[in-house]
């Protein structure tokens, strides 16, 4: 076994330098103020994010010489590192691999970014890999300093590292393998999001009554009229959540059994609809924080109260009672009256936002208080009808979950491969790669 920077790989993996695969290492440029005449996108350290892959949704207009674009020109097969950025969370050194569409559209790319590429003789796509799970599993972290609150990549201590070189053959067979189950990642998140589009039309439709659960529109005259929420469906009220929730039901006593396990739901865990359990930390009674004192029972969903997560909404579909929360979250159960859980969770995760921004009060902690959460107003429709609503939607927010399990799924196996794989614990079948060699 010889040893590389992302792990021992077997002898026929011969490792070299990252500086021995390019064959050229470029700076970027910022150029100045765009005049709207020669104005040039150029990707900077914001574009980058975890999947390898430039979100180009929002690129900054600069001004740049011909000569400074046409050396900047992001071409199909570049890898674009991040040099200087990063956070607490973030180590810098993300990159990124350039397509066809981004070298059609013509992009550049700012002086905090280096632009490497690959000799011929090597696969650009299986050195993208390299590099790419060099900073997924934190190896970054070392490579990097810190001045004035700006994180920098060591770049010359970066370009020296060792990496593991199979055969030009068996780099092509990787980095296929790998970019297939990127497009299986993305086309799941393509599918996500026209769900999620599905979804905000059924909540807006329904959950306000415009639509009825056959799918029929209501007209005018099946509306009455109310000060705060205009149209509202006949036979529908306007109620306070206190009147059809139970809010803050129960709190951890002061004291039990120092040992006692309790998982401990935080923010960063709580996504709309769902909660990452992956994030839930646990801790014994007597390790718990100390504001962690709120009980959340499966069918409940919780809601953040504080900024600058106001908003923040979660359902817990997990069995057991020692399910806890900080007192920055509200904590909403079913009520013993006739109604529907998941309906009023839609409701006010819909309808929620502007209430919520007219109750903020205090300056170091703005919040929503228990007293003024439990004031919220809301939709309510005959229980009947609340049910079919609610299960029009959870049929939606259930593929999506299942989807979204998908994707942790995936990401957990592109993880294992790329560290298997790139280090030949884990080989292409050697049948394929002579296939490959005599076509």
């Amino acid at each position: 076994m010889k040893e590389t920077k992302i792990g021992f790989c077997i002898p026929e993996f011969d490792p070299i330098r990252l500086k021995d695969f390019l064959s050229s290492n470029d700076d970027g440029k910022w150029g100045s103020d765009h005049n709207g005449e020669n104005d040039i996108a150029v990707v900077r350290s914001t574009n980058f994010n975890d999947t390898g892959y430039l979100d180009l949704s929002d690129v900054a207009l600069r001004t740049l010489s011909d000569d400074d674009y046409q050396k900047t020109k992001l071409l199909e097969n570049d890898i674009v590192i991040e040099r200087s950025g990063g956070s607490a969370n973030q180590p810098v050194g993300r990159v990124s691999f350039v397509t066809k569409e981004i070298e059609d559209t013509g992009f550049g790319f700012s002086n905090f970014i280096q632009r490497i590429r690959v000799s011929d003789e090597y696969n650009a796509k299986y050195v993208f890999y390299c590099l790419y799970h060099l900073h997924s599993a934190g190896i970054t972290q070392t490579m990097q300093t810190q001045t004035n609150g700006i994180r920098n990549l060591e770049y010359r201590y970066y370009l020296n590292q060792k990496l593991p070189k199979p055969s030009p053959i068996e780099q092509t067979q990787i980095a296929n393998f790998l970019s297939a189950v990127d497009k299986t990642i993305q086309a799941t998140k393509n599918s996500i999001a026209k769900l999620e589009k599905l979804k905000t039309s059924l909540m807006q439709n329904l959950l306000t009554g415009k639509m009825k659960p056959d799918g029929s529109w209501r007209k005018e005259d099946e509306f009455w009229i109310d000060d705060k929420f205009g149209k509202v469906p006949k036979g529908w009220k306007i109620s306070y959540l206190k009147d059809v929730q139970d809010i803050n039901k129960e709190s951890l006593p002061a004291s039990t059994d120092p040992n006692y396990t309790l998982k401990y739901i935080t923010i960063e865990a709580v996504f709309t609809d769902r909660i990452d359990f992956d994030k839930v930390p646990e801790y014994k009674f007597s390790e718990a924080p100390g504001r962690a004192r709120r009980i959340i029972k499966k069918g409940d969903f919780i809601v953040s109260t504080v900024r600058p997560n106001l908003k923040g909404f979660a359902r817990l579909q997990e069995e057991g009672d020692n399910w806890i929360c900080s007192t920055g979250f509200a904590t909403v159960s079913p009520i013993e009256k006739q109604v529907s859980n998941f309906y009023f969770f839609q409701i006010l995760s819909f309808i929620g936002e502007k209430q919520f921004a007219s109750f903020i009060s205090g300056s170091n902690y703005p919040a929503v208080t228990d007293r003024d959460f439990k004031q919220l107003k809301v939709y309510e429709a005959p229980f009947e009808e609340q049910i079919e609503i609610a299960n029009k939607i959870e049929s939606v927010v259930t593929i999506i979950n299942k989807k979204q399990n998908s994707i942790n799924q995936l990401d957990k196996l592109k993880k294992s491969l790329m560290q298997n794989l790139l280090t030949g614990k884990v080989r292409i079948p050697q049948e394929a790669l002579k296939n490959e060699s005599n076509g």
